[in-house]
């Protein structure tokens, strides 16, 4: 568990890392465009500035044209003639500027400390009020937009990060269960070949009354019949994965079989062992299944919870419908399973704590093959349990099959 527990908080370092970056550079680049738009802002209020002034030059430059036509060209020191000059009318000088400057109007009391007083006095010239707000829902709307643009980049990126983050995860998950699974089968397979080595030589060596012989023949069975079932499911695994598992499907009356199968397994771990209670609906339940595959399901999950059960044991298996389908139910007073554990427990290789500590033996293949079967069924397999030390449940559903009636 130590590379898992090293890694993992080196994992969330480098994504906070990142993420802290991300989000410095994501408000700097907002805060860029907000210096950004502030400054055109200004620019564009400048030039509304100059529109205004540019407007009084020109309203200033008639009036000074209309004084200047009024001196005699005769005269030397071009001396004014002696007429009241005819000016513009301020309603012709308001509709000339506003043709030349649409933004600039005239107002007979300043809207602005410097608005510039027009050369007669009749009027003031000032920036509409439009314009203004029109500059400032702009630069709004530039913010709102880039900061909008901002968030939108680093959910983005955030996302991808979590789930590269999960990926990863999953992927240092299913190499520890990897490494798991490869001690646990050298373990496995180790102790009854050395097992069966020990009985060989005891053999061999010593001289044995019938008794002893008949003993040691006994557990040199168990040995081997250890060994082939962990071979087979091995073998198992490796056909569900590469799809080849062939199934021999036919009806099957889930009473009679069942209640076989359980009283097999119960002989084989011991009679009494498991604390067998088989509960069996008295409806006749028939589904389409493989019998020897279906076994399989059900001895694994007998098998757990002999394994994870300490003494005495008490086991219930119960059969009953449900509506369209059939269920089967395997329940045990045995270690339970946490609820973070609840959703992995059918994956490949996974199984709770380390080979290194754990007193349990397996391989961590049982569950997931469970579940592949029962999945070839056209069913669905799932657990329960209210934590650790409360037992767990697993509960079989597959479809029910309507036999024909006989003639």
């Amino acid at each position: 568990m130590a590379p898992r527990a090293q890694t993992f908080p080196l994992q969330r370092i480098i994504f906070l890392s990142v993420s802290v970056v991300l989000c410095l550079q994501v408000g700097w680049w907002i805060r860029l465009q907000i210096r950004d738009s502030g400054r055109l802002l200004e620019v564009r209020t400048q030039n509304l500035l100059a529109a205004r002034a540019q407007a009084w030059q020109m309203d200033t430059q008639k009036m000074l044209d209309v004084l200047h036509a009024q001196r005699d060209p005769a005269s030397p020191g071009g001396a004014v003639v002696g007429e009241l000059p005819v000016m513009p009318s301020l309603a012709e000088r308001r509709q000339a500027i506003q043709e030349a400057y649409p933004q600039v109007e005239l107002v007979p009391r300043p809207m602005a400390p410097d608005d510039p007083l027009l050369l007669d006095g009749t009027a003031y010239l000032t920036v509409r009020p439009g314009p203004f707000q029109e500059l400032k829902d702009q630069r709004w709307h530039a913010v709102f937009r880039a900061s909008t643009e901002g968030a939108f980049m680093v959910f983005a990126v955030l996302f991808g990060f979590v789930l590269l983050y999960r990926k990863l995860a999953e992927e240092l998950d299913l190499k520890l269960r990897q490494r798991n699974f490869t001690s646990a089968v050298t373990h496995e397979l180790k102790t009854p070949i050395a097992s069966l080595r020990v009985w060989t030589e005891t053999l061999f060596t010593r001289e044995l009354g019938s008794d002893q012989r008949q003993r040691i023949r006994e557990l040199m069975e168990k040995d081997l019949e250890r060994l082939n079932e962990l071979v087979g499911n091995l073998l198992d695994v490796a056909r569900a994965e590469s799809g080849s598992l062939v199934l021999h499907m036919g009806p099957l009356e889930l009473g009679p079989w069942l209640r076989a199968v359980c009283e097999g397994m119960d002989h084989r771990l011991g009679p009494g062992a498991l604390g067998l209670t088989l509960e069996c609906t008295p409806e006749a339940l028939w589904v389409e299944a493989d019998p020897k595959a279906l076994g399989t399901v059900v001895e694994n999950l007998l098998s757990n919870a002999y394994k994870y059960s300490a003494e005495p044991r008490k086991t219930t298996v119960t059969l009953d419908g449900d509506g369209e389908d059939a269920l089967i139910v395997v329940s045990d007073q045995g270690h339970g399973i946490a609820a973070k554990d609840l959703p992995r427990v059918f994956h490949r290789f996974f199984r709770v704590g380390d080979e290194m500590t754990r007193q349990v033996a397996g391989t961590g293949l049982g569950l997931f093959l469970v579940k592949e079967i029962v999945t070839r069924h056209g069913g669905e397999v799932r657990v329960a349990s209210r934590g650790p030390g409360f037992g767990s449940a697993f509960t079989i559903r597959l479809p029910r099959r309507t036999l024909p009636e006989a003639p």
